[in-house]
């Protein structure tokens, strides 16, 4: 009962926090435009598959500096929770953006990689690497904001005390960038 209660604290924090993040006013987010200088910031659910604990709900934040239209760079927070687990990844992200021809010019794709770390704590706690790389799928509802999804396989060798460990991670977002 303790640990599901830990668990549901962080779940509500971070909920809160992707509140704050959608509720702030900053001038400099644009999202329909991509151009260099311009910070953009979201946030999307879905859920995280092969945790050390099943299949996790996962709430992700970022941040996007755009260098020039097409390469972007900034944070990427993973939270993932289950009745027992709760799991938090941090990685430093790039993006390349595409244009796809013949197709609405609100509707891009992203190719992202990134490096950062992931902390677990289930049975016992473990840090390790997280090499998270993946696509999306961004459309553009007006200059504010857009809707996202993204397909994200996480790279990691996290060790929790389980038998079956997680070594990949797939996960499936669907989310707002402004």
């Amino acid at each position: 009962m303790r640990r599901t209660t830990k668990c549901a604290r962080h779940f509500i924090q971070a909920i809160c926090m992707i509140g704050l993040l959608i509720g702030a006013n900053i001038g400099v987010l644009e999202a329909a435009e991509l151009r260099a200088g311009i910070w953009s910031g979201g946030a999307a659910i879905g859920f995280l598959g092969s945790t050390p604990d099943g299949t996790a709900f996962a709430t992700n934040l970022h941040a996007d500096y755009f260098l020039n239209r097409q390469l972007s760079v900034g944070p990427l927070a993973q939270f993932a929770v289950t009745g027992d687990l709760f799991q938090f990844g941090l990685s430093g992200q790039v993006k390349y953006w595409l244009d796809l021809p013949g197709i609405d010019k609100r509707l891009k794709v992203n190719l992202q990689g990134g490096l950062g770390f992931l902390h677990a704590d289930l049975h016992r706690s473990d840090t390790s690497f997280l090499i998270p790389i993946g696509a999306g799928l961004d459309f553009a509802l007006n200059q504010q904001v857009s809707l996202t999804s993204t397909f994200l396989l996480n790279f990691t060798d996290v060790d929790t005390g389980r038998r079956t460990d997680a070594n990949v991670m797939p996960g499936l977002t669907f989310g707002i960038r402004f």
